[in-house]
């Protein structure tokens, strides 16, 4: 077989492989008209070919259908004109499929008459076996595009010629298709997946847990609020050392800061009136020191997240002048506050 035949044979898998077509319309005739290209066995220049036909619709399935056609060549040796006359009858058989496009098989018995048009004219005769298959698309209406590869098979002279052909078809003589009426649309079920009083179709925060207040489109109300503790260590007179009394002050501040990690704190240290100034000021740093040194080593807080300072005498906040004020006045503070976020729940 020769390359152009291989390639029209490709050309033909391409169309068998198209997804296919719209159900058979309500028609009894087809009238066709189509051109194509005859790719030829013999010793001939391949050709223009065009055709008229017309069909006969049995049912949904089987099309009859007669066929004339004609195509003007020249011999490949010598230059002879040749032309081709073709008459054939065909019956197709049309495949249903749910799609624009519908393929089909084709085969069909003709006659063809090639006349040579040399100094001596000659002509002879040949009964044609015809096997081919294509594909046709509704373009609307009464019209059909349509397009096929057939072999043609000589029983008298043993050669076999290709042709790929494309064509319009108008179809006539059948009563219009009854048009269904739409099924009614099913109701529209509103559904609550997660459970959280708001429907699917508002729901922008699929999946949360039941437990949580949402807002209108489903997503968990969220609160925000500051929390905070407070520091506060007393001391004996002229010392810096933390009683055992105040050691779980000092937990407790630590137990935060390990939850809020964002946290930092400055702890402050004071004397009361008792001693000089530059005394109570290096006491009062001190008592500071210690309790930063015991959040860092005892309680493992990060060195930057404490700040200790001193002030001395400079703040009191109670009496000097009497035993009860002076102790509150031996003191280290403290305060840490953040913002936490929390998700409100259900009762």
């Amino acid at each position: 077989m020769t390359m152009k035949h291989t390639q029209v044979l490709a050309l033909s898998a391409v169309i068998a492989a198209l997804s296919a077509g719209a159900s058979a319309d309500n028609h009894k005739f087809e009238v066709r008209a189509d051109a194509g290209r005859v790719f030829f066995d013999e010793a001939l220049e391949d050709a223009n070919t065009w055709g008229l036909g017309f069909g006969y619709v049995l049912n949904e399935n089987w099309t009859l259908e007669a066929v004339a056609s004609k195509w003007d060549s020249e011999t490949q040796a010598g230059a002879v004109d040749v032309d081709g006359t073709q008459y054939r009858l065909d019956a197709l058989y049309n495949i249903n499929t749910e799609s624009l496009w519908r393929p089909y098989v084709a085969f069909g018995v003709g006659d063809q008459e090639r006349e040579f048009n040399a100094a001596t004219p000659s002509s002879e005769r040949d009964t044609l076996l015809n096997l081919g298959a294509g594909v046709k698309r509704s373009l609307g209406g009464n019209w059909e595009f349509r397009t096929d590869v057939r072999a043609f098979n000589s029983l008298d002279n043993e050669y076999t010629d290709l042709a790929l052909n494309a064509g319009i078809s108008y179809l006539f003589g059948g009563s219009p298709a009854p048009v269904k009426a739409a099924p009614a649309p099913a109701p529209v079920v509103e559904k609550d997946s997660d459970g959280d009083g708001v429907f699917d179709s508002k729901d922008q925060c699929p999946n949360t847990p039941s437990t949580h207040k949402v807002d209108a489109v489903g997503c968990s109300l969220k609160l925000t609020e500051t929390v905070a503790i407070e520091l506060n260590i007393t001391f004996d007179t002229a010392k810096s050392v933390i009683k055992p009394d105040f050691e779980g002050e000092v937990a407790k501040l630590a137990t935060f800061m390990d939850q809020y990690a964002d946290t930092q704190v400055t702890v402050e240290g004071h004397t009361d009136s008792q001693g000089s100034d530059a005394y109570n000021q290096k006491l009062s740093q001190s008592r500071a020191d210690a309790v930063k040194a015991a959040l860092i080593t005892k309680y493992g807080i990060a060195a930057d997240r404490v700040n200790a300072i001193g002030y001395g005498e400079a703040k009191p906040v109670a009496d000097n002048m009497t035993a009860d004020g002076r102790e509150q006045n031996r003191r280290v503070v403290g305060q840490v506050s953040t913002k936490v976020t929390k998700t409100e729940t259900r009762n």
